[in-house]
This record gives structure tokens, C-alpha cells and sequence, in this order.
């Protein structure tokens, strides 16, 4: 079984990659340039073997916290989720090199964990922000799923969120809590 992340949205939105920094370069320009060692490792050995000259694309990221980001696929279809959301545009959210929990907990234990996760959740709320018009609303779920049937466990109502993207701040805790309903709004910030 497999934890699935979701955005229900009122209008296409864009997907791939976001977040993350990356260079890429052929893998000859990384074990020459970057990485020579990386031509003692059995990995390598058989990229090279199977790219002789080199010339296979790679991505290479810095540190840890650079391969953190948000990826969206979609929209999804084949699929019923119209008990769960109210809005057409269903797509699957991962969060690259991370998570989307952050604690005191985590930080003490795995600090570098927190950051990558606290990175993933900030490119959340960041594309949230960028992709929510005006008096808009978009809507978070997530659940388990095992197989192709992605929509079959049913909504805790007693774990709806409601976030406001206006005055919502990320502190050092927040949870995208299991089988959880948010629906996160774009509230017009003039003043009536």
C-alpha cells in the first residue's frame, strides 16, 4: 500500500517539477568534472557500459536539500473522486526528497530531514500560491491506496482543514494528516 498525495483544483494546473535545484550534464562531464570516483562505483561502471560515450543526460544536485521539491502529475482521469472533491481537476502531488510533515520531533532526530521535508512543504504552499486566483479555492486529500482504486478509503470529516492562504504562515509543525480533507482558500485581500 502506497500513501498518495492529491490537489483538486477548478482549473488546469501546471505540472512537473518545482523546487528543485538541479544541473544537468552527461555523465561523462560528472565522472570527469564532478565526480571521478564515481567511476570506481558499480552504478557508474554499468552506466558507462551501456553509455560508452558518455553522452546519457543526468540530473546532479549540490546537497540534499537541492534534490528537495514538489512534483504534480496529472490530471487524473479513469478514476471516481467525486464523493471526495468538488472540483474537476484532480492531480497526484509527491514530495521529491522529502516529506509533507515537519515537527520538533523531526527536527531534533533528523535535521536534515526536516529541512528537506520544510522545503517540500514551502514549495507546496508557494505553488498554491502562485496557481490560486482571487477568491479561489483549491482542495487537499490524502489516502492509501492498493491497486488501481485510489478513492476508496473514505474521509475522516473530523480531520477537515480549512488554510487561508492570505494569513497562513508555515511554523516548524504541520501535518498533511492521512485520508485528510483541506481545502485551502484564496481569500481577496481588499478590504470590502
Amino acid at each position: 500500500m502506497t500513501l498518495f498525495y492529491y490537489i483538486a483544483s477548478a482549473h488546469e494546473l501546471p505540472t512537473g517539477s518545482f523546487g528543485q535545484k538541479k544541473t544537468v550534464m552527461t555523465l561523462m562531464d560528472y565522472v570527469t568534472h564532478v565526480n571521478p570516483a564515481a567511476k570506481e562505483q558499480y552504478f557508474t561502471q554499468l552506466m558507462l557500459e551501456r553509455y560508452p560515450q558518455g553522452d546519457k543526460l543526468m540530473e546532479v544536485y549540490d546537497t540534499e536539500e537541492d534534490a528537495a521539491g514538489l512534483y504534480i502529475a496529472g490530471p487524473m482521469t479513469g478514476q471516481n473522486y467525486s464523493h471526495l472533491f468538488h472540483h474537476p481537476y484532480v492531480y497526484q502531488v509527491n514530495a521529491e526528497a522529502g516529506d509533507f510533515k515537519i515537527n520538533d520531533q523531526l527536527k531534533e532526530s533528523s535535521p536534515l530531514r526536516y529541512q528537506t521535508s520544510k522545503k517540500c512543504l514551502t514549495e507546496l504552499f508557494n505553488y498554491l500560491r502562485s496557481n490560486l486566483r482571487s477568491d479561489e479555492y483549491v482542495e487537499l486529500f490524502s489516502c492509501w491506496t492498493d491497486g488501481m482504486d485510489r478513492f476508496k478509503d473514505a474521509w475522516k470529516k473530523e480531520m477537515d482543514l480549512v488554510l487561508d492562504l492570505c494569513s497562513f504562515e508555515l511554523g516548524n509543525e504541520f501535518e498533511w494528516k492521512e485520508c485528510q480533507y483541506i481545502k485551502v482558500i484564496r481569500r481577496n485581500s481588499k478590504m470590502n
